[in-house]
């Protein structure tokens, strides 16, 4: 009976010290989550306006026809942020090798059947086939380290 009531004892006490940890990670988390969006959140809509306005720079509507408004890409992590624009095909940009920045120094980094990636000192520009729509997806992201172990 005795080493019943001191299992039981046990187990609370392990359910307690579990529960109080998770509440404890769960307000240390709300607490980091809310205090980037409000500390940081001036620099994050600064990078987004930088970086539309470099794809509207490199990619400008009077060369390629745009099927959508600028977006943010699926690119986003704490130290990158990608922007997105979708580009149909024309009679001057049938493949994706006509695909490329207008202006600038761009080097090519990587090639594939459906994907090229430019990279220059400040940016690196992914081009890939749209397998939903009949063209192209273009996503500007920031050129950093993380951006160079994720090729």
């Amino acid at each position: 009976m005795q080493y019943k009531g001191l299992l039981v004892m046990k187990l609370k006490t392990i359910y307690s010290v579990f529960w109080y940890l998770f509440l404890g990670c769960s307000f240390i988390w709300l607490i980091c989550g809310l205090s980037y969006n409000f500390f940081y959140n001036d620099k994050v809509e600064q990078s987004r306006v930088e970086l539309t306005k470099a794809l509207n720079a490199y990619f400008p509507r009077e060369q390629y026809l745009n099927a959508s408004e600028v977006y943010e890409s699926n690119r986003r992590t704490l130290f990158s942020k990608g922007i997105a624009r979708n580009i149909r095909k024309d009679s001057l940009h049938q493949d994706i090798k006509s695909i490329k920045p207008i202006s600038g120094n761009w080097e090519l980094v990587d090639q594939a059947k459906t994907r090229y990636v430019y990279e220059n000192e400040l940016y690196r520009v992914y081009v890939t086939k749209d397998p939903l729509n009949d063209g192209y997806i273009v996503v500007l992201a920031c050129n950093n380290w993380l951006e160079l172990l994720h090729l």
